[in-house]
């Protein structure tokens, strides 16, 4: 049932059969739809979610403002990694591009397998560490690259997001207009 999310623990390391067993159990599968807030601003990410179908994105509001900060799909774990890792109310919003099926789990039980079974620290550690590198990249990009090049290297990594997103979020996330956005992808065809 939970085939994906266990292939993802497996390719980082093999788990013991025990937990193998045990992680079900504390595991929640849901399908939502479509424009569903998964997390609100001032609310504390009580959740780690496991994306089996559908895409996400997280974006904040600034001066009026929306800023899309990540888009994940299937495959991908989602967090506001501020707000779960410190248990402190999140100054972001994630919501739902897609109708999605979603397998989460509890901040709480997260700590609990951590502690049982410290064979799964490994995999946490793995996990945070490929986010962590994902999320500087990207800043990395914003700050060093130009429009242009920050378009062409999203366009390269993830040529479905352009038709999976809406282009505005699009442009939020390259931190640009979406008419310069618009602009690039016409000079681009």
């Amino acid at each position: 049932m939970y085939t994906q999310l266990f292939n993802l623990i497996a390719d980082i390391q093999p788990v013991s059969a025990a937990l193998q067993e045990a992680l079900p159990s504390f595991l929640i599968r849901e399908k939502l739809p479509k424009k569903t807030l998964l997390l609100r601003e001032s609310k504390v990410c009580d959740r780690l979610y496991f994306i089996e179908k559908g895409m996400v994105r997280a974006f904040y509001r600034h001066d009026g403002q929306e800023t899309t900060d990540w888009f994940m799909q299937e495959g991908d774990l989602i967090i506001s990694v501020y707000s779960f890792y410190l248990q402190k109310p999140s100054f972001e919003n994630i919501e739902l591009l897609e109708d999605c099926t979603l397998v989460s789990i509890p901040y709480q039980d997260l700590q609990r397998i951590y502690q049982q079974y410290p064979e799964f620290n490994f995999v946490g550690r793995i996990l945070t560490e490929r986010y962590y590198v994902r999320g500087d990249e990207q800043a990395i990009d914003l700050r060093c690259k130009t429009a242009e090049e920050r378009y062409e290297a999203l366009l390269e990594k993830n040529p479905e997001l352009f038709h999976r997103a809406h282009l505005k979020h699009i442009a939020s996330f390259l931190g640009m207009a979406p008419e310069t956005l618009s602009r690039l992808r016409a000079k681009n065809k």
